[in-house]
């Protein structure tokens, strides 16, 4: 008898440590998932504010396009004369503002090199590659006593075309017109920029380049400052959308390259190729194709 109860209380007490453990484990099930489940909410919770922050900016950047033409039609109507180079001061501030909230809240990071003497840059062709979107704000936003060449659709779109307009900038519409602009332009002081691709960047690293800037320079004896423009991300690319989501922050790189000197000899095709070719060497894309010469 007193064996038989033995051992029954012994069945008893490992049923009771089994069922224990048994409800230990059910309850760090429990409790693992909720743990796990912290990082990914958290992450969530981040991307949502950076996102919510990336799409302000986009909101105030086409806000602010839509007051410069505001600004443009009321001094046309009431007859105010414009100086743009009062203007393009205003532009560039904006831009850096512009950039400066980009980089403060981990949308961007910009990263300069070979820009020391900027401030002395004068009278120069800026010939960047194109990748982004942002390229040009970039290079506004830096650059001294810069005037552009913009292409004829950002007169037509409401976002860009006050700020164009009131800023004089030159248009791309025929090269013997752009090529007279620039070197009246150039000739007071100016740098010029033209981005070689025409347009941002479709077959990456680098489109053909048109010679169009190498031919202001020649007409205008002015040097060819190259920039290298790379970003590790295709957000502000050729697809670009202003409500998008992107993964942040998009490290740009922007680094002053070689200075092509002004030569009476220069011919603005052979120019353009070797300019081009340069580029290519640089940014490791293919070399340029006889038929595309």
């Amino acid at each position: 008898m007193v064996g038989e109860r033995s051992s029954i209380i012994y069945i008893h007490a490992q049923g009771f440590i089994v069922s224990k453990k048994i409800s230990l484990v059910k309850e760090m099930q429990q409790v693992q998932p909720s743990v796990k489940s912290e990082l990914p909410r958290d992450a969530h919770r981040q991307a949502r504010v950076t996102y919510f922050v990336q799409t302000m900016a986009h909101l105030c950047f086409m806000g602010s396009g839509f007051c410069f033409l505001f600004k443009w039609f009321i001094q046309k109507l009431l007859g105010f004369s414009i100086c743009r180079k009062k203007e393009r001061d205003f532009l560039a501030k904006g831009f850096r503002i512009y950039l400066n909230f980009l980089q403060k809240n981990g949308i961007i990071e910009l990263q300069f090199e070979g820009f020391e003497d900027v401030q002395d840059w004068k009278g120069c062709v800026i010939a960047p590659n194109h990748p982004t979107i942002l390229d040009a704000i970039i290079l506004m936003a830096f650059v001294p006593a810069l005037d552009c060449v913009v292409n004829a659709k950002l007169v037509r779109n409401p976002i860009t075309s006050g700020a164009v307009k009131l800023c004089d900038f030159v248009r791309n519409d025929s090269p013997l017109n752009i090529s007279k602009e620039c070197k009246e332009r150039i000739a007071a002081g100016a740098n010029i920029l033209i981005f070689p691709e025409g347009t941002r960047t479709i077959h990456k690293p680098l489109d053909v380049f048109f010679p169009i800037y190498a031919l202001i320079a020649k007409t205008s004896r002015a040097p060819i400052r190259t920039i290298f423009i790379t970003c590790d991300s295709d957000y502000f690319g050729r697809k670009f959308s202003y409500f998008q989501p992107a993964a942040c922050p998009m490290r740009f790189r922007v680094s002053a390259g070689r200075i092509f000197e002004p030569d009476s000899a220069w011919n603005p095709r052979s120019l353009s190729r070797e300019v081009e070719d340069y580029f290519r060497s640089e940014l490791g894309a293919p070399p340029i194709s006889s038929e595309s010469c």
